[in-house]
């Protein structure tokens, strides 16, 4: 990887960045996993901000791809959730989402501390992204099951050190 990957909060985006992130792709199957970028950048718009965190993964200012955090509505349930993590058609199959994963799991943590879990649902035919979710500690909480698109693993992992 010749390039270095940088995090940016999604709200901090000049306006030329955040055109550029909604002209996005993913493939066709990766939208119906999970969503495309214009529907996630849809999701954070309308997100009460308390509740969501959206950020863009930027190399050499140019985004490249992005992930939302969820926050439970209950201020006593310390768990967030992963919405949505997608890295480019072009930038795919080349560690991005390895690199992305780990630094938006640091932000996360720095941004919201007293989160206790992180989890999410991932299609269990998406090798690369159940690789990835693994090498950082993610495991599954139960059974694969049945999804709206298929076999979904649903894996989490505590953030408590």
């Amino acid at each position: 990887m010749s390039n270095e990957l940088s995090l940016m909060e999604i709200g901090a985006l000049s306006d030329k960045q955040f055109t550029a992130l909604r002209q996005l792709r993913v493939s066709k199957r990766q939208e119906v996993l999970g969503k495309s970028f214009l529907e996630s950048i849809e999701d954070w718009e309308i997100a009460p901000r308390e509740q969501v965190l959206g950020l863009c993964f930027v190399i050499h200012e140019s985004p490249v791809g992005m992930v939302l955090f969820r926050r439970q509505a209950a201020p006593e349930d310390q768990r967030i959730s992963v919405h949505g993590l997608k890295i480019a058609l072009p930038w795919q199959q080349k560690g991005y989402g390895h690199q992305a994963f780990r630094q938006a799991m640091q932000y996360v943590r720095d941004v919201w501390p007293d989160t206790e879990l992180l989890s999410l649902a991932v299609d269990a035919e998406n090798k690369p992204a159940v690789a990835v979710y693994r090498e950082y500690g993610m495991s599954d909480s139960g059974p694969i099951f049945d999804g709206p698109n298929g076999k979904e693993h649903h894996m989490e992992v505590s953030l408590r050190t």
